[in-house]
């Protein structure tokens, strides 16, 4: 009930944190702020803060955002950038085996805190919400980057906020670097471009529209009416006719989006959210969930000059309901959406050869799991307008089940299972039942799909999208469709401590589908 009345007073609070939610994070046991350790020496250090500004995204009147900004205090100056100049959106560039130091201040009318999504770091630098810090205060990170080389990500993860913040504007790419990338010779500078995909609604004076209707935006998750890529609504870049390394990610609330090239060419995959395949796969379209990254190969040698080639999305909802065509932007294409235009420079074209030999994964054995023949079972489900994984809403901070302790250095396979009816109790679906794609993240591992189990009648709708899902390499984020199970492989490693899973549509997350797990030595 506490629950439900803080998500009624914070829509009816919008911007400001109700009376409620106060009281419930000020009952919160206090932990001080992460300090600098005099004897940790970075090879990097940043400082990042996160606080409100004016941003220029539609035509008109600027837009209030809440974003990162920073500045390098230690390191190369090139280690910070912002994506396509937009000023809001960072991107940070590292290399593994560096010892990196982030000052974060937090300059927000409430408390937030920082999670790096995908890095394997200690307990107390993941960003766990326990670890939220008041508006004014500081934490600081400090951790090596034992990463591979890939596209990982950081935003906000504050309790019951994480939501509200990432819409409002916080998120960035971390980008990681290493030997093996470089041996693979792949596009690097202008020809390496990073495409956060985000979709957002605006009221008429250009400012952010975010919960209106619960029911629907809520347990549902937020889709809204536009989509941006690097923070534009209809973004358009000038490129050379030569090869480029595209990585794609979906930053959205809780859009699923199923994309495909214009000029009718395969994706040419060479990454997926762990880093680097150990070889290019090709694939006609992509299905990306909430969280994931996917980096892709596109050789443009092939165009005219002048000519365009436009990256095309279907826009779908947590219930799987197609909503591209009530979006808007520029003209549909085939039933999909062109969120992104490639424009072919006059410069001579340079045809480049597709990659071969990318890297080699560390070697995850479903032979070596710990419970190869019985699986960790996470079930997904919702009752009465609450989401529950194996029966549990996210309770107290600390909080640990039996079955979801692990031991360090140990291999398991888990299994998130999307098989139960979900109850909505409001008369929604056939019987007032209805179901829902999930897309799953652990934090601080990467693993291996092993096995998706289909739905026993899946329909034509969950065989597209799941031709267009990554289920190789390494991941951090699987999307789970409603009826499947889909098994995991991953290795615990480094770091004892408590971390979290949880589903990465943001609104379900803050509604409670989150857990605790943890790892001992």
């Amino acid at each position: 009930m506490q629950r439900r009345d803080f998500l009624r007073t914070t829509v009816a609070g919008g911007l400001g944190l109700s009376t409620l939610a106060r009281q419930t994070l000020a009952q919160m046991p206090r932990i001080e702020p992460a300090r600098a350790n005099p004897g940790f020496q970075p090879d990097v250090e940043l400082a990042l803060t996160a606080q409100r500004g004016d941003w220029a995204v539609l035509p008109g009147a600027q837009t209030s955002l809440w974003h990162f900004t920073g500045q390098v205090m230690k390191g190369d100056a090139s280690v910070l950038s912002f994506a396509d100049g937009s000023g809001h959106l960072p991107v940070l560039r590292l290399r593994r085996g560096q010892k990196v130091r982030i000052h974060f201040d937090n300059r927000l009318p409430e408390a937030s805190i920082v999670h790096w999504h995908g890095l394997n770091i200690p307990q107390r630098m993941d960003g766990h919400p326990m670890y939220a810090i008041e508006p004014g205060e500081r934490y600081v990170y400090e951790f090596e980057i034992v990463n591979r080389a890939g596209t990982y990500w950081f935003h906000p993860h504050p309790h019951e906020r994480t939501s509200f913040q990432v819409y409002q504007g916080l998120s960035g790419l971390l980008l990681v670097t290493d030997d093996e990338e470089a041996q693979a010779n792949l596009p690097a500078g202008e020809q390496d471009v990073p495409l956060v995909i985000q979709d957002r609604s605006f009221d008429e004076h250009n400012q952010l529209r975010y919960i209106g209707n619960m029911r629907h935006d809520w347990m549902m998750g937020f889709s809204g009416e536009r989509v941006l890529v690097n923070g534009h609504p209809q973004y358009s870049r000038q490129v050379s006719r030569t090869a480029h390394r595209i990585r794609l990610f979906n930053g959205s609330n809780a859009t699923l989006y199923h994309l495909r090239w214009s000029h009718g060419q395969p994706f040419t995959v060479i990454g997926t959210d762990g880093g680097l395949l150990e070889q290019a796969r090709q694939q006609e379209s992509l299905t990306l969930g909430i969280g994931e990254r996917v980096d892709v190969w596109v050789d443009f040698s092939g165009q005219a000059a002048g000519s365009s080639v436009h990256l095309l999305a279907e826009s779908y909802t947590p219930s799987l309901e197609n909503f591209t065509e009530t979006q808007q932007g520029e003209a549909l294409q085939d039933g999909a959406r062109p969120i992104a235009g490639f424009v072919m420079s006059n410069a001579p074209a340079t045809e480049v050869a597709a990659p071969g030999r990318l890297s080699v994964y560390p070697a995850l054995s479903a032979a070596d799991a710990v419970n190869a023949g019985a699986p960790r079972r996470v079930q997904i489900s919702m009752r009465m307008g609450s989401f529950y994984l194996n029966n549990r809403v996210f309770g107290g901070m600390q909080d640990v089940a039996d079955d979801s302790v692990v031991k360090l250095g140990s291999t398991e396979v888990w299994e998130f299972a999307n098989d139960a009816r979900m109850g909505m109790g409001m008369g929604m679906g056939m019987g007032g039942m209805m179901q829902m794609a999930h897309p799953m993240h652990v934090h601080n591992v990467q693993f291996t799909v092993q096995s998706r189990i289909p739905a026993d009648q899946s329909s034509a709708l969950h065989r597209r999208l799941s031709a267009g899902f990554t289920d190789y390499g390494l991941k951090d984020v699987v999307v789970v469709l409603p009826g499947e199970r889909v098994q995991v492989l991953m290795k615990f490693e480094n770091h004892t401590g408590l971390y979290l899973y949880h589903c990465h549509i943001l609104e379900h997350e803050d509604l409670g589908m989150m857990q605790n797990y943890r790892v001992e030595a």
